[in-house]
């Protein structure tokens, strides 16, 4: 692989990442208000229903193997970025304004709940961070294919919020479907629909997790709550 290539791949997969993030975050502070009815609310659901369902087969084993075989085992995180990124604006784009609004705040309690708003999506960005955001955009896998250079074995995230709950990237997330300045009737279905997903995705990946990280993973569970964060943070392995 030339160095270009390697830029070139590397771009790919920040563009695939951050422009989905980007227009949902638009997407979600500027609802539309339009006239649709019952049969718009059938057709979001199934557009939801498809992104869904795509994230969760790419998500098993089965066809991460898959991919292995048809991309090269370096590049699957990769193709699920793209292919995740394609499949979220492909929703965003399909989705039908409903009648209706909820609320639309004005003046101060505006600026309040946007405030609260872009702060949960910042929160999603830190928790990321956290993580190694290179790793999870998989950035660095790339890299090290380039370089030859072996994977480093799974590892669990044990700084800042990870200490008081399992999950703040999907707290944060959820977190920006129900905050903001205007919640129109289509936003809302939206909430509801993808916050269902989270909920059953989360438990999918739980269970992966400990199949892939074992007991360590079984300790952190047994200590950390899944979603309600603890009021003190957890020391680390084998402590409560």
């Amino acid at each position: 692989m030339t160095r270009l290539s390697l830029y070139g791949l590397i771009t790919l997969n920040v563009v695939a990442f951050h422009v989905p993030g980007l227009w949902l975050f638009f997407f979600l502070l500027f609802p539309k208000q339009g006239s649709g009815g019952p049969s718009d609310v059938l057709f979001n659901a199934s557009l939801v229903l498809f992104w869904g369902g795509i994230h969760s087969v790419m998500a098993r084993r089965f066809f991460r193997d898959f991919l292995a075989r048809v991309v090269g085992k370096d590049f699957v995180k990769l193709a699920f970025t793209v292919i995740a990124g394609i499949t979220q604006c492909v929703m965003l784009y399909y989705w039908r304004p409903l009648e209706g609004v909820l609320w639309h705040a004005e003046g101060l309690l505006y600026w309040v709940l946007a405030f609260l708003f872009a702060s949960a999506f910042g929160a999603v960005f830190y928790c990321s961070i956290l993580l190694d955001y290179m790793e999870v955009l998989g950035v660095r896998k790339i890299v090290r294919h380039f370089r030859g250079e072996p994977d480093p074995p799974p590892a669990l995230c044990l700084k800042g919020p990870y200490r008081y709950c399992r999950h703040p990237v999907y707290l944060a997330s959820v977190a920006t479907l129900w905050i903001g300045p205007v919640m129109t009737t289509g936003r809302l279905e939206f909430a509801i629909l993808v916050t269902v997903y989270v909920l059953i995705g989360t438990w999918f990946e739980e269970r992966d997790t400990r199949e892939e990280m074992g007991e360590g993973y079984a300790r952190y569970q047994a200590n950390v709550p899944m979603w309600v964060p603890r009021l003190t943070p957890w020391a680390g392995e084998g402590k409560g």
